[in-house]
């Protein structure tokens, strides 16, 4: 009985270290492939940008051939110094539907950096909520981890969310909070200036840093 006891146990922590190593395989070559995928995005992204300056065009699409690709990009957001440097998506009737797609809506666990429902790139709402998987290695808004370091913060203020004209925003706090205590994602549009204000100084108390 006890022969028997330690071959099964030996079979099935086979079957598991085989499983394992096949997933860690196929992870890694889903990595390899968003990786290339959004590197091309990006290079398509950057010529549009090129031939737009070149005929001082006035039509918005810095990314006309990725709008026309995909119409469900709202924007292109971008931080000099980190890898974030991809489209924005929203699906208003589905909206987690990029927590598992990618640009080209193929299943993956990488996902697409996606905009809340709610919020409206173009005007634009007071408060833009995109989201974005933490993967490591600081890929997709894994590089967002890097703002734990003040100098990095402090080296690091400009995010650039392009629309229908580039905008620029500054980082003037970082948070890593409970998302039962601060329900940061109900905020999009202030009623008031009071109201705004309100939020402005419960982030900045909820953040690691502050601007000097």
């Amino acid at each position: 009985m006890k022969n028997f006891l330690y071959s099964l146990f030996v079979g099935l922590f086979g079957i598991t270290g085989l499983t394992s190593i096949a997933f860690l395989l196929m992870y890694a070559a889903q990595s390899k492939q968003q990786a290339h995928l959004y590197g091309n995005l990006a290079a398509v992204r950057e010529q549009d940008t090129q031939q737009e300056i070149a005929s001082q065009s006035s039509v918005q699409p810095t990314s006309r051939n990725l709008y026309l690709e995909n119409p469900d990009m709202v924007g292109w957001i971008q931080i000099e110094g980190t890898s974030i440097d991809y489209p924005v998506m929203q699906t208003p009737a589905d909206p987690n539907y990029y927590l598992k797609h990618d640009f080209e809506k193929r299943y993956t666990d990488y996902g697409c950096p996606f905009m809340q429902a709610d919020c409206d790139a173009i005007a634009p709402s007071d408060n833009l909520i995109i989201y974005g998987h933490n993967i490591n290695g600081g890929k997709m808004f894994g590089a967002l981890e890097q703002y734990k370091d003040k100098e990095f913060f402090n080296k690091h203020r400009e995010i650039y969310f392009t629309t229908d004209k580039k905008r620029e925003y500054e980082v003037f706090a970082v948070m890593s909070v409970n998302i039962h205590e601060f329900e940061y994602w109900k905020f999009v549009m202030a009623k008031d200036a009071k109201e705004y204000d309100e939020f402005v100084d419960k982030v900045e108390e909820q953040s690691l840093w502050r601007r000097e």
